[in-house]
């Protein structure tokens, strides 16, 4: 699902993507954001070290993060995690 934010930016609505998880994954990215917990922080370094199968493996137990780390890979995806993130404000 979509909706719109600014223009020309469509703003995905996964419902496992949190304002807060928006923030912790730009923060791992280094775009934006605020760091979580010390868990977290080796969560995001495992979904970025691991390989299909074990990201997987780490998308049924953390569908939150999986789904905002491939959001991020998209075109715009920063943007909309961003605009995530803002939500919490």
């Amino acid at each position: 699902m979509t909706g719109t934010t600014a223009p020309g930016v469509r703003m995905h609505s996964d419902p496992h993507i949190t304002p807060e998880i928006a923030a912790h994954v730009l923060f791992h990215l280094g775009r934006g954001g605020w760091p979580g917990s010390t868990f977290v922080q080796k969560l995001l370094a495992a979904f970025e070290a691991a390989d299909a199968p074990n990201r997987l493996q780490l998308a049924a137990g953390f569908a939150g993060y999986a789904a905002a780390f491939e959001l991020a890979k998209s075109t715009d995806g920063v943007v909309v995690l961003q605009a995530h993130a803002a939500a919490d404000q």
